[in-house]
């Protein structure tokens, strides 16, 4: 008795068949990271990943963000004021990016005031910016020093300027006494506030969009996007052939009639 040997079609279907799992698998596993991560991007404000600041060290290291080397603490309390480049940051939020470097930061009644070497920086005690003066507002230009003594001074290549009770005219004039300059605070630990500027520069959200998008992955992650939509064909074309070739047999029936 001759043993009847299986059709191409059969041994095709027996070689579909794995092939289609081990596919599918793969391909489940990504869709549903996709699904998962889309879903809490959509939801990030809820779920305040926009403002979730990343900690962890590694990761910022993978995103290349250093901490800053150049940080001044001129206030402990009741919040924190720093400078750090030519940031100010009240505690661990970022309230003002000046053209340059900072020169100083100190509070002045109700404000907070920051300088640069050309221009003076105006905040609320929230941080918010209230207005920013420079030469065309009659702010002495080539700003070495911010000082406060009763009034605004500011020490510049041309002299000593002082600011009227309204911040709104600089006259040259000489103090009477020695000029109390803004400096910051001395012997300071800023190894933690480094750390912590560093940390508020990512952001959650950030790292689930680029892992949704696949930009986490650099120059790989449009291939690895790429791979998982061939997946997703290979497993639908697979998964239809194999259907075909396997209907009930009512279909069948069907078909004959």
């Amino acid at each position: 008795m001759t043993r009847k040997h299986p059709s191409f079609r059969v041994k095709l279907l027996r070689q579909l068949r794995p092939w289609h799992r081990r596919v599918g698998i793969f391909s489940t596993l990504l869709v549903i990271f996709i699904a998962v991560s889309g879903v809490l991007i959509n939801h990030s404000n809820d779920l305040s990943l926009d403002n979730a600041q990343v900690k962890q060290r590694w990761l910022l290291d993978y995103y290349g963000i250093k901490a800053p080397t150049e940080i001044s603490l001129y206030q402990q309390s009741p919040k924190k004021l720093i400078s750090a480049g030519n940031q100010v940051w009240l505690d661990s939020q970022l309230i003002l990016e000046a053209n340059s470097l900072v020169l100083g930061v100190t509070t002045y009644h109700d404000m907070l005031v920051a300088v640069d070497a050309s221009h003076l920086y105006l905040m609320s005690a929230q941080g918010e910016l209230l207005e920013t003066q420079d030469s065309a507002t009659g702010l002495p230009a080539h700003i070495q020093a911010i000082g406060l003594q009763q009034n605004l001074w500011l020490r510049t290549q041309s002299g000593m300027f002082i600011a009227d009770s309204d911040l709104i005219d600089w006259s040259e004039a000489q103090p009477l006494t020695a000029i109390p300059w803004v400096n910051a605070i001395e012997n300071a630990d800023n190894s933690a506030i480094a750390e912590q500027i560093r940390s508020s520069r990512l952001h959650w959200e950030r790292v689930l969009l680029d892992l949704h998008s696949g930009r986490f992955f650099g120059s790989l992650g449009p291939w690895l996007m790429d791979l998982v939509a061939l997946a997703l064909i290979i497993m639908s074309l697979t998964g239809c052939y194999i259907w075909l070739q396997q209907k009930p047999a009512k279909v069948k029936r069907r078909k004959k009639k």
